[in-house]
């Protein structure tokens, strides 16, 4: 069956070359489409367009390249897509022939915008497969559109656990001498900077940047303590050092309908070896083993978090044997090799 796999994603200029010199990690789409033996449209395919853009913005929708592989679907033939996230998904899945078998991650399900949107244009019936990042949010969404429990599947977000992984070289007690927190979806960096408040004996480095949003960090009216450090995004070779001279990870996420925000910097702390410490969110607990891998606590209780940074910063033995259970665990369950041999197997089941 001839397959399309559609990313929304920028295709950075020569990462193809740093890949193979193990400068960048491996991309998820790319490993798929070869593994499928076929082309993927990005980003970088899409044509300009003012007002679409515009309409695009206000809907967070990607109707441009959703446009562009409708054309190479019937230009090339194609006999079924992928899209990898609903954004390209919802408005792609209106374009399409009923005779494209077509399957649609989705990274937030419950969006009561587009619960409506599905609904109101009948898209997850077009749709062949529907697939979630988490348990979770598999369930609730097969009960907020009333599909059937073959039409959903779960299928978590992968690491490359090759390129993230524990340097050769373990860093000394003296040199890890930091927490860190990485990322910008749906962070609550309030919470944390409040947590760190009390606790002026421990810095706390946070990196600020996403690869899916571009927005504000939400912490701009907080006045920072001296001992939290606002730092910018880096390139995935740099922040492989990052994680290494933390003795931890922290993930503070906004209570929301978005259950798995954060997964990413979780899989790639853990597979770096770090425990990670995250807010309890119904997706997140697919990706954490609380009191295994790492720890989950409350949302908003500033309390509650600098408890667990605490208890792990003084108890470093604790925070590293999480860390080599947590790399064990993804290294296991979550790495690219299997998250691609698992695609490839739900995408039998469209023949």
């Amino acid at each position: 069956m001839r397959t399309l796999v559609v990313a929304t994603a920028t295709t950075p200029a020569h990462v193809e070359d740093e890949i193979r010199a193990a400068g960048h990690h491996r991309l998820d789409y790319m490993e798929l489409s070869t593994r499928l033996g076929t082309e993927y449209i990005d980003y970088n395919r899409v044509r300009n367009g003012k007002s679409l853009r515009w309409v695009e913005e206000k809907l967070r929708m990607d109707i441009r390249q959703a446009m562009q592989a409708a054309h190479a679907v019937r230009q090339r033939r194609y006999e079924a897509v992928i899209s990898l996230s609903e954004r390209v998904g919802i408005p792609l899945g209106y374009m399409l022939g009923r005779h494209i078998k077509h399957a649609v991650i989705m990274h937030h399900p419950l969006s009561p915008s587009k619960i409506r949107l599905m609904r109101m244009l009948k898209l997850h019936r077009r749709w062949d497969m529907v697939i979630a990042i988490s348990r979770a949010e598999a369930e609730a969404l097969q009960k907020a559109l009333g599909l059937e429990p073959d039409h959903v599947a779960v299928l978590n977000t992968p690491v490359d656990t090759k390129f993230y992984r524990p340097p050769e070289e373990a860093a000394s007690e003296g040199e890890q001498d930091r927490i860190q927190s990485i990322g910008l979806s749906y962070r609550d960096y309030p919470t944390l900077i409040r947590a760190m408040r009390m606790l002026p004996h421990i810095p706390c480095h946070i990196r600020i940047g996403s690869s899916w949003v571009h927005n504000d960090a939400s912490f701009e009216n907080e006045a920072l303590p001296d001992n939290v450090h606002i730092e910018p995004f880096v390139h995935p070779c740099v922040l492989r050092k990052c994680y290494a001279k933390g003795r931890f990870a922290v993930v503070p996420i906004r209570q929301s309908t978005q259950w798995s925000a954060g997964c990413t910097s979780v899989q790639q702390a853990q597979a770096m070896g770090k425990a990670v410490i995250a807010t309890r969110m119904p997706g997140l607990s697919d990706y954490v083993l609380d009191g295994e891998t790492g720890m989950l606590v409350e949302g908003g209780n500033p309390k509650a978090l600098a408890e667990a940074i605490d208890y792990l910063w003084q108890n470093p033995e604790k925070a590293s044997a999480m860390g080599r259970r947590g790399r064990e665990w993804v290294d296991a369950n979550f790495s690219l090799e299997q998250w691609v041999d698992d695609f490839a197997h739900l995408l039998g089941k469209l023949n």
